[in-house]
């Protein structure tokens, strides 16, 4: 599910996305195919977007549809694959590299008292019933 503060929190990733790349609305608009006044909304927050108008979008920003898909909400963290998964797809990375990696991120993990599988419900403020 959607929420409000995820529709903003992408809202204001895509104007971030949008901006670094130094892209109006409406040249983003025209690449993507999509209507200018709609971005707008998505960007402030307004509506959400749908799958297609994801695709377009990181298709227009050249960005992969799964950066967006997960930004939006559309993709939980539980759903991600692990870091030695996503590094040995998507780069074809050796083993000793994946594992070097691995324990950087689990000293990282360690150092910071980080959950790696996540904030359990209503721990993240985002989800917070009373903060609404």
């Amino acid at each position: 599910m959607v929420t409000q503060d995820t529709q903003q929190q992408f809202g204001d990733y895509l104007k971030g996305l949008r901006q670094s790349k130094g892209l109006g609305v409406r040249e983003l608009a025209r690449r993507a195919e999509l209507d200018a006044g709609g971005i707008t909304r998505i960007e402030q927050g307004k509506i959400s977007p749908t799958l297609d108008t994801l695709k377009a979008l990181a298709t227009a920003l050249e960005v992969p549809s799964s950066d967006l898909f997960t930004m939006a909400g559309y993709v939980t963290p539980s759903d991600l694959p692990s870091m030695s998964t996503y590094l040995r797809t998507r780069y074809g990375l050796p083993e000793e590299t994946i594992a070097s990696v691995d324990e950087y991120v689990q000293r990282l993990i360690d150092e910071r008292g980080l959950d790696p599988n996540g904030p359990a419900p209503f721990e993240d403020e985002s989800e917070n019933p009373s903060k609404k």
